[in-house]
């Protein structure tokens, strides 16, 4: 899927396609004014909506989790200033079916979240509202995206919801992300490639533009144009990624010194780039697997430490091979080497 498909149904550029139901913006938010109201102080927002349903929980010991869940919510969700996540349960024995804080429309916005499926007493239904993006939308995930992947986790691990054991169909969810914009605006404390522009690749620099269409975009509106660059993701994980890359030398001089506005030294620095695209460098592209998180996600550990042959501590130790220790000057002799601080050895003689 591309990458702007992907925010849209999932709120983030890594999808894990095991979660049940994708995101929905309501189209109409007038019947729901008030609602929104509640939710958000934006004065024109987008509103999404999402579902999970759980696996025959009441609502009685589906809120009690939610209230847990949104006491212990990160301060990035709860003082977003987009405005607080909303969770509703379903509960048919409260007045419309627990939805009386969206009005007497309610149903319009069930049937917009399910696709048209009942919703079961205990299934939860979540909001989020955000500003609308100006343009082609960069951020690599929404807040009800991450909410999404978070609340997820936690109910499978409250043993609320079942996720396919490692080996069983649908336990290994594969997606080629693909189309990712080609820049995007530098945030606060962000160092990006340090040009005067105000946006970074959000690849990296040697990024080919998608299209004909695309290399356009880059003398007009370069944070339209998409890239050729493309991610593969496994389980909510990226496991790999790459691109095509520029292969003509103008195009690479553009970029850093005309779109990216890179100082003067700093493309010096690739002379040596320009030296190789100028000789004639073919069209060419390329792709990295991370190894360790790929195997880890295959056989369902939380961290890559425990398919390391040589796993570091947290202060880089290693364990196994007692490292990093001091060296003794028997050790260094064989190798003719001697410690800085020791006077130095007639090597000749040797």
């Amino acid at each position: 899927m591309t990458f702007a498909e992907s925010i849209a149904a999932y709120g983030i550029d890594k999808p894990d396609l095991r979660i049940p139901n994708r995101i929905h913006a309501i189209p109409d938010l007038e019947p729901f004014r008030h609602f929104v109201s509640m939710i958000s102080h934006l004065p024109d927002p987008i509103v999404e909506v999402c579902t999970l349903p759980l696996d025959g929980c009441s609502p009685a010991e589906t809120r009690k989790f939610v209230t847990g869940f949104m006491d212990s919510l990160d301060t990035a969700f709860s003082d977003n200033p987009d405005g607080k996540p909303q969770i509703l349960v379903c509960d048919s024995s409260q007045p419309l079916q627990g939805f009386s804080s969206l009005g007497v429309e309610y149903q319009t916005v069930l049937n917009l979240a399910t696709g048209g499926e009942q919703l079961n007493d205990g299934d939860l239904v979540i909001f989020q509202a955000r500003e609308k993006p100006i343009g082609q939308y960069n951020r690599s995930s929404t807040r009800l995206g991450e909410l999404r992947v978070a609340l997820w986790r936690a109910l499978v691990e409250a043993g609320l919801l079942s996720a396919p054991p490692i080996g069983t169909p649908g336990s290994l969810q594969f997606v080629w992300v693909t189309e990712f914009p080609m820049f995007k605006p530098v945030e606060e404390g962000e160092p990006g490639q340090g040009g005067a522009s105000g946006f970074s690749a959000c690849h990296h620099p040697f990024t080919a533009p998608l299209s004909e269409q695309d290399f356009e975009l880059l003398l007009t509106d370069p944070l339209e144009a998409k890239s050729a660059a493309y991610d593969l993701v496994l389980n909510g994980v990226e496991i790999g990624g790459g691109s095509e890359r520029n292969h003509i030398v103008e195009v690479q001089q553009f970029i850093m010194r005309d779109v990216l506005k890179m100082t003067p030294q700093a493309i010096k620095d690739f002379s040596h780039l320009f030296d190789a695209l100028q000789a004639g460098c073919p069209p060419h592209a390329g792709f990295a697997l991370g190894f360790d998180r790929f195997v880890a996600l295959l056989t369902d550990t939380s961290t890559v430490r425990d398919v390391i042959a040589f796993p570091k501590t947290m202060k880089g130790e290693d364990s196994f091979v007692k490292s990093p220790t001091k060296l003794t000057k028997e050790q260094l002799e064989p190798y003719g080497l001697k410690l800085a601080d020791e006077p130095k050895r007639d090597l000749d003689s040797k």
